[in-house]
């Protein structure tokens, strides 16, 4: 009997905009069942609707510190915690992140846990704060970051599987930012965020977010080989998508759920 190959997958865990609707989350991401990127509101949870375990993530990428990228953090830390027993043997969480937002996150999520008074309520993570351009290796994976266009500081980051050499980038929430398309090339899945539908934007866009033309214009300019939109107004998902398409067919609208294999 011949084994199995190893696969590179992805797992929509959210891909709505900041305040999603009830049977949704907000962006949020599942690599390789123990890579995280981003929380969404409900992260925690919304892995076990999807076949997988909070207690198997050992390394979780914020993009960046707003709100509705982070709010799920103190879950995920209680939940590892009060199942410690059943992460024995596993390293301590990694949270990584852009300087010098995400210590001052994790310390609070902690402090919201008040786990000075109550140590079973939180296990303190090792927190990376990485700045735009630096790079950093996980027991899987390759990460390199750059900048991206939003009123706090964000990484895009690009992940390379060093086990089957597939490829993906996240950009998080960012204006239109054509740079990007040099750090993005070539990846297998480009996740990019539309949160402000079916439009184009410009660089200077005051909320430093990006319509799925916008998308669809770095995916091409990347010569990526799918583009996944996410962070969109769900209730706009056809147009989204249909504007994206005509000019880079392969387009999906991601939603949450949905399974990726890449490379191969």
């Amino acid at each position: 009997m011949s084994e199995s190959k190893p696969t590179t997958r992805v797992t929509v865990l959210g891909s709505a905009t900041v305040v999603p609707a009830a049977d949704q989350d907000t962006a949020c991401l599942l690599l390789n069942n123990d890579h995280l990127i981003d929380t969404g509101w409900n992260a925690a949870i919304n892995m076990l609707r999807h076949g997988g375990d909070p207690l198997q993530v050992d390394y979780l990428f914020i993009t960046h510190c707003h709100h509705d990228h982070y709010i799920g953090l103190p879950q995920l830390l209680f939940v590892q915690a009060i199942q410690r027993a059943r992460r024995e043997g596993r390293p301590p969480l990694t949270v990584i992140g852009p300087r010098p937002d995400i210590g001052m996150v994790v310390e609070r999520a902690l402090h919201f846990l008040r786990s000075e008074q109550f140590p079973g309520a939180a296990i303190v993570p090792n927190v990376v704060p990485l700045q735009a351009g630096d790079s950093f290796r996980t027991s899987r994976f390759e990460v390199t970051t750059a900048p991206t266009i939003h009123p706090v500081v964000g990484l895009c980051y690009r992940f390379t599987d060093l086990t089957t050499g597939a490829t993906l980038a996240v950009t998080g929430d960012t204006a239109y930012l054509p740079p990007l398309a040099d750090h993005v090339r070539g990846v297998d899945l480009l996740v990019h965020e539309a949160s402000r539908g079916a439009c184009a934007s410009h660089t200077n866009e005051r909320s430093g977010h990006s319509g799925s033309i916008d998308a669809a214009r770095i995916a091409q300019a990347a010569g990526v080989r799918r583009l996944g939109l996410i962070h969109y107004p769900t209730t706009q998902r056809e147009k989204v998508l249909a504007v994206a398409r005509d000019v880079f067919p392969a387009t999906v609208a991601l939603c949450e759920g949905d399974r990726i294999e890449l490379g191969g």
